[in-house]
């Protein structure tokens, strides 16, 4: 059985608080009593074997009795997915936090069926965040995303790094697999997914400018939470160390 915590949560170096929401899960759902183990993630890559010192629903204490680091995936993952409409965002953030993804990035684009976009965006991240700490809890990845605010196409092109690989999803017949892309393997990547409306022309232009490369799927034409979950497996299989 899996916990988490945030870092700042703790008494000593030798016992960890969790909050209230973790300790009702613990003392109310799971039925967990004093003495017994429980592994905590701290999602910065610690995994933390401990057990239970004392039970109270607002606030349980937890005896650290070994602690394992975990080295984030190498290259680290970026996925810019363009935002669908509706909750299918938040139905991509499970799966593509159990593969490992490293940073979420939800793209408003020239197509994009998504409304209200921008409102009320600190809470949706927070609600993102909770959904990717429930899937580190299942899956035990030690890692837990960084979830940007929705932004726009160009805006994103702000925010490359230095020596950061862009490979883009298209249905252009020049595009082909992923595995099959000559490049070094760098130490980032990000794999864009566009809109099952496709990118604009101006989109895919600005692309081209930037050294984007197209890669392919596939014949078929994938629904966005399709391509954006095989994109990053596939990525994961054909690059990483």
């Amino acid at each position: 059985m899996r916990t988490f915590f945030e870092p700042d949560f703790t008494e000593s170096e030798d016992v960890i608080l969790l909050d209230e929401f973790e300790s009702h899960h613990l003392c109310k759902v799971l039925r967990l009593q004093k003495g017994d183990s429980i592994e905590a993630l701290d999602g910065k890559g610690n995994r933390y074997f401990t057990e239970i010192l004392g039970v109270d629903r607002k606030c349980v204490e937890l005896r650290i009795l070994d602690k394992e680091f975990s080295a984030p995936l190498q290259p680290a993952f970026r996925l810019a997915v363009a935002l669908p409409k509706g909750n299918r965002w938040e139905d991509l953030i499970r799966p593509l936090t159990e593969l490992g993804v490293a940073q979420l990035t939800p793209l408003i684009t020239d197509h994009s069926e998504s409304k209200n976009a921008t409102k009320k965006q600190d809470v949706k991240v927070q609600k993102w965040q909770k959904i990717a700490i429930d899937a580190c809890k299942q899956s035990g990845n030690p890692w837990l995303p960084h979830f940007d605010l929705p932004q726009t196409f160009s805006f994103f092109l702000s925010t490359i790094q230095k020596g950061e690989r862009i490979l883009i999803g298209s249905l252009s017949q020049t595009s082909v697999p992923m595995k099959k892309l000559k490049i070094e393997t760098p130490d980032r990547i990000s794999v864009l997914i566009g809109p099952e409306g496709g990118w604009s022309n101006k989109e895919e232009l600005l692309g081209e400018e930037n050294g984007f490369i197209s890669f392919s799927l596939g014949l078929n034409t994938l629904r966005l939470e399709t391509a954006a979950i095989c994109g990053l497996a596939v990525a994961r299989e054909s690059f990483i160390l």
